[in-house]
């Protein structure tokens, strides 16, 4: 017989498991829908109630985007070259920052520390218009250095965080063993404190891949021109003004903006995780 205790653990187990099912289930669906819409003919997009299966698959849809004279290809050559710009910026300014704010003490550390997430909490939206005018009077707007500046820099003070925590993770003694060994500071810095901060570093260069990879509202204020936009922006003209959407030309333009993001997560998982862990200490 099972104790009253016993019964009441295999409830709530239960109960958790069917929360995680229907978690996934909500999670998967749209992916789904994105998928199997991408591959419909264009009739079927548009039939109601909507098909699960397509009736017969077809790549109609991606052949008539990247052939398309206002989409083809460059809106994703555009993001590519701003989401890798953004990386390199977070992962330069969040790496030197998290390690100053990890190994040195000064004034103000701890409201500078603070400080920085409150800047993350500011929407998009309030910063948009100084942004605006900044990139007007520099000579900013409309160009790839704008976004990738921005899009770097906004995402600078999380990833700072995150780095910070990884640092702290990793002992001083290594860095006073080689300074005693002979190593410069530099030298120290580069041979051994960040060869063991990889882990920390992919998971920074994941968050703000995928940030700048999906960011829409900088581009769309901070350009004008369709070779300069990234794919963000020019998919959202697949919805047209009188709220008719082009769901083949949409679904099939999601999908292939999905291909990369799921390859790095897949490639890099074992690092992202591992950062995500050891960072989330507390300071």
């Amino acid at each position: 017989m099972y104790s009253r205790s016993e019964k009441f653990r295999g409830i709530t187990q239960i109960l958790f498991y069917l929360l995680l099912l229907l978690w996934l289930v909500y999670a998967l669906l749209p992916l789904y829908w994105i998928i199997t819409t991408a591959f419909k003919p264009k009739a079927e997009t548009q039939f109601w109630p909507p098909t699960l299966i397509p009736s017969r698959i077809t790549l109609a849809s991606f052949v008539e985007l990247l052939t398309n004279r206002i989409f083809s290809f460059r809106p994703y050559l555009n993001t590519i070259i701003i989401a890798s710009g953004s990386l390199g910026i977070t992962l330069f300014l969040s790496s030197l920052a998290g390690y100053g704010f990890s190994r040195f003490r000064f004034p103000l550390r701890r409201a500078l520390l603070l400080s920085l997430i409150l800047i993350r909490l500011l929407p998009t939206l309030i910063m948009i218009i100084p942004f605006f005018r900044l990139f007007l009077t520099y000579g900013l707007y409309n160009t790839y250095l704008g976004l990738i500046l921005v899009d770097g820099i906004t995402m600078a003070p999380f990833c700072t965080w995150l780095m910070f925590g990884y640092f702290e993770s990793i002992p001083f003694d290594l860095e006073e063993a080689a300074l005693l060994d002979g190593c410069s500071f530099l030298r120290s810095l580069w041979h051994v404190v960040l060869p063991l901060a990889v882990p920390g570093m992919a998971a920074v260069a994941i968050f703000s891949f995928l940030h700048a990879w999906n960011e829409f509202t900088n581009a769309v204020v901070l350009t004008s021109s369709q070779a300069i936009r990234p794919y963000t922006v020019i998919l959202y003209r697949m919805v047209s003004d009188r709220g008719f959407v082009k769901w083949d030309l949409l679904s099939a333009g999601s999908f292939i903006a999905l291909v990369p993001v799921i390859t790095a997560f897949i490639v890099f998982q074992r690092y992202f995780l591992t950062g995500l862990t050891q960072g989330a200490l507390k300071t």
